[in-house]
């Protein structure tokens, strides 16, 4: 019987809340999610340019490897 009482006070202060809450509440949950969107797009373009920066990285050693003069190998018997 308890766990009833708990249940309706619980529904009837969430009803009460939507009611007065939710035009307060409704601008401060939009700015929150516009942050996040604008966040995420920042991330976006943060991870964009730092993987853009290690492939140059990655071609410009490889390209040093390439052009780098090839050791001698001593021969056999010498």
């Amino acid at each position: 019987m308890p766990h009833i009482v708990i249940f309706l006070l619980g529904a009837g202060a969430a009803v009460i809340f939507k009611a007065l809450g939710a035009p307060i509440l409704r601008p401060v949950v939009k700015g929150v999610v516009k942050g996040g969107i604008v966040l995420g797009r920042q991330m976006q373009e943060f991870a964009s340019e730092v993987t853009e920066d290690f492939q140059d990285v990655a071609a410009e050693a490889s390209s040093e490897i390439e052009d780098a003069p090839k050791p001698r190998r001593k021969a056999k018997g010498a």
